[in-house]
């Protein structure tokens, strides 16, 4: 995921500009949270490079309010589902890293294991169905508030230059600070099914698009 953090969403404030007024801006957020009131903006979509490719892919923006909001929502809903997550599962996990999936490649080719299987998941991010997204997230959440706010980050539109675009049923925009996490809980379910002594393809998965 590219570091987004000084750019400015579709309101053109940056990081900088946020903080200079942030105590007010910050109470705003929390009231409207408070109220259930808040609303997210639409993603900035811009192109990026595609590393070792020729294409590009899309980066989504989002603006600095709605990525404090997505990080508070994120700490409130990651230690709920890292539980649940595979223990042969490393990519956008706390305290885990490509080190550590490697550390783990070695230990099993050493045990005997012979063959890794290199895995692309194409258009992941963009592919994601909402509903059966959610269903995953039902299962453990049941707050209402945190799932409406979990939705409406699903709902945001898009805005690419001057072109509007309606949110789709699947897709959670590259770039967002949630958004790791939520392709981590829909893989999940395929997570369980691989035998985690036998798959190496498994230890260094990353969601990538």
């Amino acid at each position: 995921m590219q570091d987004n953090a000084g750019g400015c969403g579709v309101d053109h404030i940056t990081v900088e500009r946020f903080a200079k007024d942030s105590q007010n801006r910050l109470l705003a957020i929390k009231e409207q949270l408070r109220k259930g009131s808040y609303q997210p903006n639409p993603i900035k979509r811009v192109w990026i490079d595609k590393l070792g490719s020729r294409e590009k892919r899309p980066l989504g923006i989002p603006t600095v309010s709605d990525r404090i909001v997505q990080t508070s929502l994120k700490m409130v809903i990651e230690p709920i589902f890292e539980k649940e997550f595979v223990e042969h599962s490393y990519g956008f996990r706390p305290g885990r890293g490509c080190k550590d999936a490697l550390r783990r490649v070695g230990r099993m080719l050493k045990a005997g294991n012979l063959f890794v299987v290199d895995v692309d998941i194409k258009g992941y991010f963009d592919n994601i169905a909402h509903e059966l997204l959610m269903e995953q997230i039902c299962k453990h959440i049941a707050d209402e508030r945190i799932l409406g706010l979990i939705e409406a980050f699903l709902k945001q539109g898009v805005i690419e230059e001057t072109n509007w675009q309606e949110a789709k049923d699947e897709g959670t925009p590259q770039g967002g600070v949630i958004s790791p996490l939520l392709a981590n809980i829909y893989l999940t379910q395929l997570d369980k099914l691989l035998p985690s002594e036998a798959m190496i393809w498994c230890a260094t998965r990353t969601t990538s698009s």
